[in-house]
């Protein structure tokens, strides 16, 4: 029997016109609308890219999040190799076996399969459950077990045509590899979606990368997204600190405490992966030109209000375009600091000339000679020690000074580092490499060097100076505080 791409494809132009149904997989129904009802997923991916990940994680939080009952029939794991993978990520696949949500069908790549009987095998399961999630890991492996070549098109037209068109059942088929160097494989073609899973790295670090290429019936904005395997897929999204919060929380209660020895980061994944700041320490963050305001403060903004709170004092030299009310709409909107400690604790200095809106806690200084304007900002932040006891951070925007003074800046910055060490204090260096000799004259000089970038709308964060793996900062909707969660890119 002979089956032309065309016949598949009208056999599957119903099931492609189908309204779309959620996923259920963590940060894919962000940048989708859903799988088509019905339809077919064909997810592939070189080893080690997620792919059976991807698939147990469609049949688990369908039947989680959704009730709906899946089948996943698996070339190369048996039953309880399965089970095993699946509790080492979290999932109780088990539990859901049990209330007949999920099964399981071991299918070995061996040559006695005929098309007949592997599609009946599996028709049987989904119309026995009403399954409306199936999987099949994976579609390569079940092609080798047919006795001529031409037979997937066979299997794919008697399976599919039944689950697809009768019962409405969505099936993922999981490819090895990548296309043919000749062209696209026959089920690209009949595929409602394709996506396609890689590993690779990123500065030495691992990153994955999730590209949908093709989604019948819906707009690709965003086709590529930045995902982990963690606990299962979980894509990573763009995020974005909401105009207003209500109840933010004016106490420490929800803050963490300081590590020993260590200033907190004021996120306690963070403190976690690098132990917190040491005190008297010169961290330098290096930012990304395509990281915005608001973006990279959610890497410095919970270790400065952590400061405030706690009764000391934030000295700044603003970035450029950062003025005082958008620090102040930051600290006070977002992170519980009143409007009234905000302008007794927080310190803002800016160049004479500055075109910015006058505040009480704006404090001019004339650039030149820079040594005299070094020596009045330290000494500014010594009176401070004294009256804080010590607890004192200071943010210094590094393109706005190297802007004023030049290659003499880096010589300047070095010179504050030696009351910070010696009045066990923070200073905190934000880094836009406006000039090719920045970043390679002040990483030398930095107890910590930390890098924030953003790759396919999702903001990374890793560390240089101590070497950390790559994390993707994700915002927690139900917290009241933009504190991010740090989530491994494994």
């Amino acid at each position: 029997m002979d089956v032309s791409e065309n016949t598949v494809n009208e056999g599957l132009a119903k099931s492609g016109n189908e309204p779309f149904s959620r996923t259920h997989i963590p940060g894919l129904d962000e940048v989708i609308p859903g799988f088509p009802r019905g339809g077919l997923v064909l997810v592939s991916g070189l080893p080690g890219s997620g792919k059976t990940i991807f698939g147990m994680s469609y049949i688990y939080y369908g039947a989680v999040e959704a009730d709906e009952p899946g089948v996943y029939v698996s070339a190369y794991e048996g039953r309880n190799r399965f089970l095993q993978l699946s509790k080492r990520l979290g999932m109780d696949f088990e539990n859901l076996m049990e209330n007949g949500l999920v099964e399981h069908i071991w299918m070995p790549v061996v040559k006695e399969f005929g098309v007949t009987s592997t599609a009946n095998m599996i028709l049987e399961q989904v119309e026995m459950m009403k399954a409306k999630r199936l999987v099949i890991d994976s579609f390569t492996a079940i092609k080798e077990s047919f006795k001529e070549p031409n037979e997937a098109r066979i299997f794919l037209q008697s399976l599919l045509s039944k689950v697809l068109e009768e019962l409405q059942c969505t099936t993922l088929l999981i490819k090895e590899g990548e296309s043919l160097p000749g062209g696209i494989d026959f089920e690209e073609y009949v595929a409602d979606v394709v996506i396609f899973l890689k590993r690779g790295y990123f500065e030495d670090k691992v990153i994955r990368i999730l590209e949908i290429t093709k989604l019948r019936g819906a707009n690709i904005p965003y086709p590529r997204s930045v995902y982990t395997i963690k606990k299962g897929i979980k894509l990573l999204s763009s995020i974005r600190l909401p105009k207003t919060r209500e109840s933010v929380p004016k106490t420490l209660e929800s803050w963490p405490p300081d590590p020993p020895g260590m200033y907190t980061t004021g996120i306690t994944d963070f403190d976690h992966v690098i132990g917190g700041y040491p005190k008297g320490s010169t961290i330098l963050i290096e930012i990304d030109p395509k990281c915005t305001f608001m973006e990279y403060s959610l890497l410095v903004a919970p270790t400065v209000a952590s400061f405030i709170l706690r009764g000391g004092h934030y000295v700044v030299i603003p970035s450029g375009g950062v003025g005082p009310d958008l620090l102040e709409e930051l600290y006070v909107v977002h992170y519980g600091v009143s409007r009234e400690v905000f302008r007794e604790r927080v310190h803002i200095f800016y160049e004479k000339g500055a075109f910015i809106n006058k505040k009480p806690n704006v404090i001019e200084f004339n650039p030149k000679p820079i040594e005299d304007a070094r020596r009045r900002f330290i000494e500014f932040g010594l009176k401070l020690v004294k009256e804080s006891g010590g607890r004192v951070i200071t943010v210094i925007g590094v393109d706005r000074v190297v802007r004023l003074a030049k290659e003499e800046a880096i010589h300047q910055l070095a010179l504050a580092q030696d009351p910070v060490g010696a009045y066990r204090g923070l200073m905190i260096w934000l880094l836009k490499p406006t000039e090719p000799w920045l970043v390679e004259r002040l990483a030398p000089l930095a107890d910590v060097y930390i890098k924030i970038t953003r790759k396919h709308g999702c903001i990374l964060v890793y560390g240089v100076k101590p070497r950390t793996p790559l994390y993707g900062i994700q915002l927690d909707p139900e917290k009241a505080l933009p504190i991010p969660e740090l989530i491994p890119i494994v």
